[in-house]
């Protein structure tokens, strides 16, 4: 991923009636069958293996709706070059390939444009690259440029020994868990087409630009889905013409539940984990009008980023709140801190199982385990390693650079006031949000609905809240800094607003509190 500075190395099989992905030379690796989905991480330092039935993860559909039964398949690692043109051979690496193009316009800024290209080698009938400037076909995640090189490729059947599970998943934990394998959704896609009039015609160009396909039951339950959400943009941008924009994308045949269990990752708690400090208010002024982190302090707020294919929101929200607070009571440049550090060493197992890496969590608890294990010290990011997507080996950082210290975890009350004070006092917020429908489909604006009256059992997302204000509509409203990439909503944020209908941005904010160094020789974990 090259807008994401990613290099991730996979060993797929695929069989009749399995598939197993190798991340990373086995450091993760999932197999999906019509069975369900095992899962052989590392919990912390230790291998572990996880399992989830077929049968779990949400209801997509309200009872009475058509059954969800559907037959497996594999997912594609390859194109239907039906959809694709053949154009002049290229050179690859120095091989010279059959080059297959799809080009599909999104939109009147075609900003978001698929450019797609596929190149074969005819000598010894390999793939060889496979180029997206799109959704990527495989993960299904959001928009941005993938660049997949087959490295050693065989048409065959793969060997049972070679499909075999771990040995350790002979006696799996049963838990709730994902597979990487083509489900987790991120950021929008923006569509051409005119989902007023979405019959039959509208969902099979939605199909075949997103390279979907399903028979049977399923694809008149995805079709029907389609139609309702397609209805429901119409009706959101007659009702909020001037104030919100909302677009179609690769959403439009999926429910919120579904994409949330693997674009989210933020663990349901209508509470706060217990031992955080309780925030006293001690910014007694009121605080200004309007209020914005991006223009007080450059250095204060860090680039949108991507959790990719990873359930690691609460990872990002903890990292990004931290590293602003640091940077501004040190009066020093952001220092970069990895959130692959939170996802990697803060899990957490037993009665307390809130932090599963890729699987979900909570930044305060994330907080709280990084202050237990390693006293509050965090490594930059630098020292620890870059964001790798998956769940990986927690390493030793006892010799690695500090780059902030943790020494405390404040709640804030459920108060817009408080929060508006903390916020110009301390430094931007980790806070969790609901995900209604709408919001998938945001694209600018102030998002007003209805569905986003907080209620916190429904709360699924983490985000990093840096400022307030009131646009030109006279719509007051919070900032809020995703991490779905630039792609998605305005340049990777979204404004909500403020007051009942705050999607719960004012119910669980947080923020850490920082040692500031004074002695250098103390900057060694």
């Amino acid at each position: 991923m090259p807008y994401f500075g990613l290099d991730m190395p996979l060993r797929v099989l695929t069989s009749s009636v399995a598939q197993k992905v190798e991340f990373y030379n086995g450091l993760e690796v999932d197999v999906e069958s019509a069975k369900g989905t095992h899962k052989f991480v590392f919990n912390n330092s230790e291998r572990a293996c996880f399992f989830t039935p077929s049968s779990a993860g949400p209801k997509l559909l309200k009872e009475g709706d058509i059954s969800s039964k559907t037959d497996w398949s594999p997912k594609p690692f390859l194109p239907d070059l039906s959809q694709y043109t053949k154009t002049m051979d290229e050179l690859v690496g120095g091989t010279l390939c059959h080059k297959f193009v799809l080009n599909v316009s999104h939109g009147k800024t075609h900003s978001m444009d698929d450019h797609m290209a596929f190149y074969w080698d005819p000598v010894l009938e390999k793939p060889v690259r496979w180029r997206m400037h799109s959704r990527h076909v495989t993960f299904g995640s959001h928009t941005d440029e993938y660049i997949m090189d087959f490295l050693t490729f065989d048409a065959k059947t793969p060997h049972e020994a070679d499909m075999a599970l771990p040995t350790l998943c002979k006696s799996p934990t049963v838990s709730d868990v994902t597979s990487q394998i083509g489900h987790f959704l991120m950021g929008v896609q923006v569509q051409a087409v005119d989902h007023s009039k979405a019959g039959d015609s509208a969902f099979e160009v939605f199909l075949a630009r997103h390279g979907k396909s399903y028979q049977g039951t399923e694809r008149e339950r995805r079709r029907r889905v389609f139609v309702k959400n397609s209805h429901l943009i119409s009706a959101l941008n007659r009702e909020h013409a001037g104030h919100t924009r909302f677009v179609g994308n690769q959403y439009l045949d999926m429910t919120a539940a579904e994409v949330l269990r693997f674009r989210g990752g933020h663990k349901r708690s209508a509470v706060h984990v217990a031992g955080g400090q309780t925030y006293d208010g001690s910014y007694k002024s009121e605080p200004p009008a309007s209020f914005d982190w991006r223009q007080i302090n450059e250095h204060a707020v860090g680039p949108v980023r991507d959790q990719a294919m990873c359930g690691s929101c609460w990872a990002f929200g903890l990292i990004g709140s931290l590293e602003s607070i640091q940077s501004i009571k040190t009066k020093k440049p952001r220092q970069p801190l990895p959130e692959q550090f939170v996802v990697d060493c803060t899990w957490t197992n037993g009665t307390d199982s809130l932090n599963m890496g890729c699987d979900g969590g909570t930044y305060d608890k994330g907080a709280a385990e990084i202050i237990r294990k390693y006293e509050g010290r965090v490594p930059t990011a630098a020292a620890y390693g870059a964001y790798i997507s998956v769940n990986g080996f927690c390493k030793d950082t006892r010799s690695m650079e500090t780059g902030a210290t943790i020494t405390g975890w404040v709640n804030i009350q459920k108060s817009t006031l408080d929060v508006q004070k903390s916020l110009v006092s301390e430094g931007p917020l980790a806070v969790s949000i609901m995900v209604p429908d709408e919001m998938l489909f945001f694209d600018a604006g102030v998002l007003a609905v209805p569905s986003c009256r907080c209620d916190e059992t429904k709360i699924d997302h983490s985000v990093v809240l840096v400022g307030y204000g009131t646009d030109a509509t006279g719509a007051d409203h919070w900032a809020v800094k995703n991490s779905w990439s630039t792609y998605w909503g305005d340049q990777g944020y979204i404004k909500i607003v403020r007051g009942e209908l705050d999607c719960c941005v004012s119910a669980q904010a947080a923020f850490p509190t920082v040692l500031i160094h004074s002695d250098p020789t103390d900057l060694v974990i």
